[in-house]
């Protein structure tokens, strides 16, 4: 009855876990959101970054959860992290989500931070703000024109406060590690912008980790894709997709014909390599927070890294069945992966120096 109780709970946090970034939708069927006149709209107070309350984690935190003991700001290099969409409630008519609601946040530490921010816990001390993000329809074109982009100009509003009060107060010269996914991912593009590319910064970064965005060669001015797993002062990016029959059956997060023109990096091999063999795969993280090796294969490359299911045991390889949309496992499928990569390019920058 418990081993019952145990996997019911294992599926329930399955889907939680993989709804980040947006809804698991199984049709063409346009989702119809509730939505306020932005006009009418006043987001909720702006956080207040010098409290570690409007910090998701922060090394100097006094109570920490279980997973983030280790986070106690010794470590040599920092890694700042931007959550994707979790605020994606269609009854929810707000279009930032509220720093203040103590249940959204908690719901944000215990699935992103847990299972994605994670990686590269070993790599740095890890700070991720609690920011006003937008809500998953702005990225819809309906809602996109008629607040949506202010709403997500006002998210990365916060995220660059958090980013400046960090480099006042907290980092003191350490180098860096720049990581989000999705809309994280999508902000830290900007912030790459604003203070690293082609500026004195650029030479503090280690590595910037974007998975789940757009981004070709034009985004930047300086900063480049890096081809080899030790490189360091560039970025990654790549956006994961489930091999498919019919890829107009299913309404993805991420359409395949909007990535045309995508830089891909390898998140198995790090290298310009278009495809990776189950033996290279380091592995997957899943929410019995067990890391299952080996049970990746790249197929190919194309704006886009394309798989087949996990080569997992029975259960969780008929739970992988029921997920069309992999962009929701665009860091966990790769965990492993990525937490000795960043730990490798950190010694990396070091030996550089």
């Amino acid at each position: 009855m418990l081993a019952k109780i145990i996997k019911f709970h294992i599926i329930i946090l399955f889907t939680v876990l993989f709804c980040s970034c947006g809804l698991l939708k199984e049709s063409n069927n346009e989702i119809v959101y509730q939505s306020i006149n932005h006009d009418d709209y006043k987001p909720s107070s702006k956080p207040n970054y010098n409290n570690l309350d409007s910090w998701l984690v922060h090394p100097y935190q006094k109570e920490k959860l279980s997973f983030l003991v280790e986070n106690d700001g010794s470590k040599n290099a920092d890694v700042f992290f931007i959550v994707p969409t979790l605020f994606s409630d269609k009854k929810n008519e707000n279009w930032n989500s509220d720093v203040y609601d103590k249940e959204f946040r908690n719901y944000l530490i215990n699935s992103t931070i847990k299972f994605q921010a994670t990686a590269w816990l070993d790599a740095g001390n890890l700070y991720s703000p609690n920011y006003r993000q937008a809500h998953f329809r702005v990225f819809d074109d309906r809602y996109w024109e008629f607040g949506g982009e202010k709403t997500f100009e006002l998210a990365y509003k916060d995220i660059r406060e958090a980013f400046l009060i960090y480099m006042n107060k907290y980092n003191k010269g350490r180098p860096i590690i720049i990581a989000g996914h999705s809309q994280g991912a999508a902000h830290a593009v900007m912030l790459l912008k604003d203070f690293f590319d082609g500026k004195e910064l650029q030479n503090k970064l280690i590595a910037a980790y974007l998975p789940g965005t757009k981004i070709t060669e034009e985004d930047f001015f300086d900063l480049e894709l890096m081809k080899d797993p030790l490189q360091t002062g560039g970025y990654l990016t790549w956006n994961t997709v489930k091999i498919l029959k019919n890829y107009q059956k299913y309404d993805l997060t991420i359409p395949i014909d909007w990535l045309e023109g995508s830089q891909v990096s390898n998140p198995v091999l790090w290298d310009d390599s278009e495809t990776s063999d189950y033996n290279s795969h380091k592995g997957l993280y899943f929410v019995n927070e067990k890391v299952y090796k080996k049970s990746v294969k790249i197929e190919y490359t194309d704006y886009a890294i394309f798989l087949k299911m996990p080569r997992v045991n029975l259960l969780k390889t008929i739970l992988f069945s029921f997920l069309k949309d992999y962009h929701k496992g665009d860091i966990n499928l790769f965990w492993e992966d990525i937490r000795i990569n960043a730990i490798n390019r950190v010694e990396s920058y070091f030996s550089e120096l």
